[in-house]
């Protein structure tokens, strides 16, 4: 079936009758609510209104023939039926009172029915358990367990075909709910912009960022608080002020990114262990320099040497550099090895942590199955390349247009590089580990975050598959 079609169906059959107002569908929460108020449930206030109706006019009969008093006998009462139907209904409509009488839910990520603290899973269900009433104006379907017994929905008498049809629907969402369908309702995302964010999914919850849309979150204060934080996020980490350098920052993940210092920290733990000790006694050697700005001649050397130890065979090509670098000759980075050791500089001189971090990732690295697949780390570049182009949505810079062009090609080079969600969000969190040097605290929230992406129904992990094909399907 068709996304959403069970409930869609389910709908349909309801349109028109007694029952079409039970109902309500809470996209957000992926619940069907039947509500319980005592209007819904019996039958009693719409017969009290038709004998008021009735009431008045008799009255009004026996009044125009010439019977006053009699009439009154009939106004009286009639108008007094009128009056509570009235009170009560607007008792319903304006006070907390419907309350009282609990709605049923349909919760399709839970797969149960939920009424106040009575929780029944769908497979405890059986047809028989949804059982006809009939009057002689109305037919009511109730649900009869064990653990439970409860209205669903009333039908006057006439609407027999779609009584049965209601029951039908009703029982299929039970035995074997669309939950693709079902949980995706509302959303106005396409299968493959779906897709899209999903692929992103890690880097937006663990900011807080919905993972079902591109931009800002429903309702006007929740929309402003994503703002908020997408700028935010935007200027620190990614001093991002504006969209050019958003771009920039886009651009230096997709071409590069951590991913390039990932391999070279590969290569320096696949060394010996003298040489690694010679390169990590160096590394400490010129940071504690430059952390304690003694930035004198034999600073110099000692870069040089560091460079050239960092590089192995090529070292001394890049050690022929690092002077020219350092006095921002025009050219200097111009080659590939100078841009990349360009790199490298500018994060020993403004990052006082890059020097600890990259220690940490040598000692990661030293286990041979993590170095094995350190070439598989591009989800953790494109994966927050992708959370740039949202926020950059989110905050006005881009339009959805401009996003979604850009972003497919990103998801097309994802899916070919893993085998599937969970692949992918292996890869990521041990390019977070790398990046990160070692973990820290926030190591174990990523993986709870990962874990929950993998396992909650509602998850984009679960709503799209893996190897669906990624063409543009959005107008």
């Amino acid at each position: 079936m068709e996304e959403a079609g069970q409930l869609d169906a389910l709908e349909r059959a309801v349109e028109g009758t007694l029952a079409e107002g039970s109902f309500e569908f809470d996209d957000e929460e992926a619940v069907l609510r039947i509500e319980g108020s005592l209007v819904l449930t019996t039958g009693w206030f719409l017969g009290l209104g038709a004998g008021g109706v009735g009431l008045l006019l008799t009255g009004a009969v026996l009044s125009l023939t010439g019977l006053p008093d009699q009439a009154r006998w009939a106004l009286a009462p009639g108008a007094v039926l009128l009056a509570l139907v009235a009170g009560f209904v607007l008792l319903l409509r304006f006070t907390p009172l419907a309350g009282l009488w609990s709605d049923l839910e349909l919760r399709f990520a839970e797969q149960a029915m939920v009424h106040r603290r009575t929780r029944i899973p769908f497979g405890d269900l059986r047809p028989e358990h949804l059982v006809w009433k009939n009057g002689r104006f109305f037919r009511r379907l109730y649900v009869r367990h064990p653990a439970l017994r409860k209205q669903l929905a009333g039908f006057f008498g006439s609407e027999e075909r779609q009584a049965e049809e209601f029951q039908r629907r009703l029982w299929e969402l039970i035995r074997a709910p669309d939950l693709n369908g079902v949980l995706t309702r509302g959303s106005d995302l396409t299968p493959v912009q779906r897709w899209i964010i999903a692929a992103g999914a890690p880097y937006g919850a663990v900011n807080g960022f919905r993972v079902d849309r591109l931009g800002a979150a429903p309702g006007a204060s929740a929309a402003a608080a994503d703002r908020r934080a997408a700028q935010d996020l935007l200027q620190d980490p990614w001093g991002a002020y504006d969209l050019e350098q958003l771009l920039g920052a886009v651009n230096w993940l997709v071409q590069d990114g951590h991913r390039a210092d990932f391999a070279q920290d590969a290569h320096l733990a696949g060394r010996s262990p003298a040489e690694q000790r010679e390169y990590e006694s160096l590394l400490r050697e010129v940071d504690g320099l430059i952390a304690g700005d003694r930035l004198e001649p034999p600073f110099v050397e000692r870069l040089i040497e560091l460079v050239r130890v960092r590089y192995g065979d090529e070292g001394d090509s890049y050690a022929r550099l690092v002077p020219p670098l350092l006095r921002d000759e025009p050219g200097a980075d111009a080659s590939e090895e100078g841009a990349e050791l360009a790199q490298f500089l500018h994060q020993l001189f403004n990052d006082r942590n890059h020097a600890a971090e990259e220690l940490h990732r040598l000692k990661a690295l030293a286990d041979p199955a993590l170095r094995a697949n350190v070439g598989r780390f591009l989800i953790w570049d494109y994966g927050r390349a992708l959370m740039l182009f949202r926020w950059g949505h989110i905050v006005g810079w881009l339009t959805e247009e401009y996003c979604w062009d850009r972003m497919l090609p990103l998801a097309l080079d994802i899916q070919r590089r893993y085998t599937s969600w969970r692949d992918m969000a292996t890869c990521y969190l041990q390019g977070r580990l790398l990046w990160s040097g070692g973990g820290g605290t926030a190591q174990a929230e990523y993986e709870r975050l990962v874990e929950e992406l993998a396992t909650e129904p509602r998850s984009p992990w679960n709503l799209v598959p893996w190897d669906l094909e990624l063409t543009r399907d959005w107008a």
